[in-house]
């Protein structure tokens, strides 16, 4: 019954629910592209709360997304796994960090779930060179790269998501499955873990493993943490002698996608 789930074991594999939406279009009534100047001024990190499932529309089958009185579908059983992130991103110089701060499973007793990857942290230089450390099937990675390693097809969809008036991109390598929505109403090119380099925050973002939607935006005068923070994740990276799996990107990229592809091939039967 729980199949597929299992078989996420051996092979690499987040829509959610805004809890502020009104505190978030509140922000963003002052916060213009001709206020930003002022709100560096007097605040000097932006943080944006994230909320990431491993859970896109590439990883599910039609059996998958079906339940029963006497079961739970693999599809409501990963919705309700949540990992919860906060985006840092320091105003003056944009430098940014990008942690996991929490997970929460909500699944019924006795359902084994394996994930095939999970990031911990990610943070951006103010040379705009990108450090990444995630673990995918049990392995942990960390990877080196730089903003733009992922080039960008802009297009002219909208919608508004949560809120914000939002502008579809898509990854120009189409098998790698990544779509992405940001806003131009908060002008920072920035975004969760390495999806960056836009005309604007990323709001919502999907590739093959997971979909990840900000839930919440606020200010910070608390340099000191941010500097804490990021410090604490660069000195990680400076021993990098010791790491066993160290990448560079887009590498870790291509090679995640290529699994990626194995596996839509398949679930579906068929290449993407």
């Amino acid at each position: 019954m729980y199949a597929l789930i299992f078989y996420y074991v051996y092979k690499f594999t987040n829509m959610v629910i805004l809890r502020n939406a009104s505190y978030l279009v509140f922000f963003l009534f002052f916060f213009t592209q001709s206020s930003l100047a002022q709100f560096q001024a007097k605040n000097k990190i932006l943080k944006l709360r994230y909320q990431s499932i491993p859970l896109s529309q590439y990883n599910l089958s039609d059996e998958g997304r079906r339940s029963n009185g006497s079961s739970t579908s693999h599809q409501d059983i990963l919705n309700n796994i949540k990992d919860y992130y906060s985006l840092y991103i320091n105003l003056k110089d944009r430098s940014s960090i990008y942690v996991l701060d929490s997970t929460k499973k909500d699944i019924p007793k006795g359902v084994g779930v394996s994930l095939a990857d999970k990031i911990e942290f990610t943070f951006k230089s103010s040379e705009n060179k990108t450090f990444k450390n995630e673990w995918v099937l049990n392995q942990v990675f960390f990877s080196e790269g730089k903003v733009g390693d992922i080039e960008w097809e802009l297009t002219n969809e909208q919608k508004t998501i949560n809120g914000l008036k939002c502008f579809k991109a898509k990854a120009k390598e189409r098998e790698w499955m990544l779509t992405a929505w940001y806003t131009k109403e908060i002008p920072v090119s920035n975004g969760p873990s390495i999806y960056q380099g836009l005309p604007g925050l990323v709001v919502w973002v999907e590739d093959f493993f997971r979909t990840t939607e900000i839930i919440e935006v606020s200010y910070s005068n608390n340099v000191e943490q941010f500097e804490k923070l990021y410090a604490k994740r660069n000195d990680i990276f400076n021993s990098k002698e010791n790491i066993k799996h160290y990448e560079k990107e887009p590498l870790l990229i291509v090679k995640k996608s290529d699994a990626a592809n194995q596996i839509y091939n398949m679930i579906h039967g068929k290449r993407f």
